[in-house]
């Protein structure tokens, strides 16, 4: 791990048809994962990124501020570290910068309108993805979840099991250590057994898998080229196994938790 971005570092993290990946912690101390493309450096220690819609991660990051992030760009080339969240700026020079952008500058109705600043405590070298191997451990997982469906629940609704189950989707898996960091690892292999478990095989990420504790808490968010996303907790009962727990809904408009559904809706008291 190193202490500050390099110069390859940071250009990877300065393109925006990047894939950014932000992990906070909820209030039962869960893993949640983001998909915030606008991370990039600042400078060689800093990280900032934008806000244009309203989830839990911008709730999380101010009440438990330590972070990982994953940033993975079109040449299947990944970073991945860890941060602390500082401060935010609803105006500047920053907050200028990210509006101004391309894809941005002339999109009224999708700017940011809050920059999120954080101090950067680690980060990795870039890594290359294998991609005919990770073809491969798509393959042995699909075929391990034969052997460990689980469908009683029913926690996953057709559209997020379609996700899960996209072969040339990307998923990524949060945890925290033993020592209580967040960490994020790429587990593009994963896919749906049954609708209550997700499960993959170590192969070609066998040294990260190993370092998942087992009967941990953890989160999978699974996104595809369309930026179609969902995001699942659960327990990490044995190795290549998760039991889902709940499912959140993480794209726009309504960002909230689709299993489990409370029992009676809860009625308008608000016009």
């Amino acid at each position: 791990m190193n202490k500050k971005f390099n110069e390859q570092t940071i250009q990877l993290l300065k393109n925006d048809s990047k894939i950014g990946i932000l992990m906070t912690s909820d209030a039962e101390h869960f893993p949640h994962l983001t998909l915030i493309s606008s991370i990039q450096a600042l400078g060689d220690s800093k990280l900032t990124w934008g806000q244009h819609c309203v989830g839990l991660s911008k709730k999380f990051i101010i009440d438990r501020p330590d972070c990982a992030f994953m940033a993975l760009n079109a040449d299947y080339q990944y970073v991945s570290g860890r941060a602390r969240f500082d401060h935010i700026e609803k105006t500047g020079e920053v907050f200028d910068e990210y509006n101004n952008k391309p894809l941005y500058r002339y999109n009224s109705y999708f700017g940011f309108h809050t920059i999120f600043f954080m101090n950067l405590l680690e980060v990795t070298d870039i890594k290359n993805l294998q991609v005919p191997k990770i073809a491969v451990g798509a393959l042995m997982s699909r075929v391990k979840a034969l052997f460990v469906s689980q469908s009683g629940k029913k926690a996953l609704n057709l559209c997020a099991k379609g996700l899960f189950s996209q072969l040339d989707g990307l998923k990524f898996l949060g945890y925290f250590t033993e020592d209580g960091k967040p960490e994020i690892i790429p587990v593009i292999q994963a896919g749906p057994a049954g609708t209550d478990r997700i499960a993959f095989c170590g192969f070609p990420f066998g040294s990260e898998v190993e370092k998942i504790p087992e009967k941990s808490k953890v989160a999978v968010f699974a996104v595809n080229l369309k930026l179609q996303s969902v995001l699942i907790k659960g327990t990490y009962t044995k190795k290549g196994v998760v039991d889902i727990e709940r499912v959140y809904n993480s794209m726009p408009p309504k960002m909230e938790y689709i299993y489990p559904r409370p029992e009676k809706p809860e009625p308008v008291t608000e016009f």
